[in-house]
């Protein structure tokens, strides 16, 4: 779905990443990988596999788009499973956490999480004057993604850019390290 964004309005900044649901955001730090790999062992230690729905698109107050995922099979409250490995995640990093000059997203300590796949983000925040039309794409584009999924892997991915800027236009990512719930 972003890869067809980015062909017909150009945006970039959900195709920016790889496929993800973020469970913590914005993490700058000063520690090490293996710091960062063991202060989170112990949180998916005692992971198990759970399923995730998808409860559809939502547009947000600042006329970006996402899958909401924070949700469980009833569409009714949080998904509390998921809920959890988040919460544990940002317990596990916050001491880890470095002060940060980000540009529209915030802090870790600030950090409220509320599961999605970003459709089309960033780049709506700085310049909506596509969101409607937008929005009608995605309604009536004709992908069905699934309705839900298990989430069985976590993984650490590092990204660079230059913060203070539109850094979707300019950011890398790598891979770090995965762990697989039991």
């Amino acid at each position: 779905m972003t890869h067809a964004l980015n062909k017909q309005f150009g945006l970039v900044s959900a195709g920016a990443f790889p496929p993800h649901a973020t469970l913590i955001g914005n993490l700058a730090t000063q520690a090490s990988e293996d710091r960062l790999i063991s202060a989170l062992d112990p949180v998916f230690e005692n992971v198990h596999p759970f399923p995730v729905h998808n409860s559809g698109i939502d547009r947000k107050e600042l006329g970006t788009y996402e899958y909401n995922i924070n949700l469980d099979e009833t569409v009714t409250k949080p998904n509390e499973p998921l809920a959890r490995v988040a919460a544990a995640v940002a317990k596990a990093v916050a001491p880890l956490s470095a002060p940060v000059d980000d540009y529209l997203v915030t802090p870790v300590a600030e950090y409220e999480f509320s599961a999605h796949l970003g459709l089309a983000s960033h780049d709506l925040v700085v310049d909506n004057h596509l969101s409607e039309e937008v929005g009608d794409f995605l309604t009536e584009f004709a992908l069905q993604p699934p309705d839900s999924f298990i989430a069985r892997w976590y993984s650490l991915f590092e990204f660079r850019s230059e913060w203070s800027s539109h850094w979707w236009h300019h950011m890398t990512w790598r891979h770090v390290h995965s762990w697989k719930a039991a």
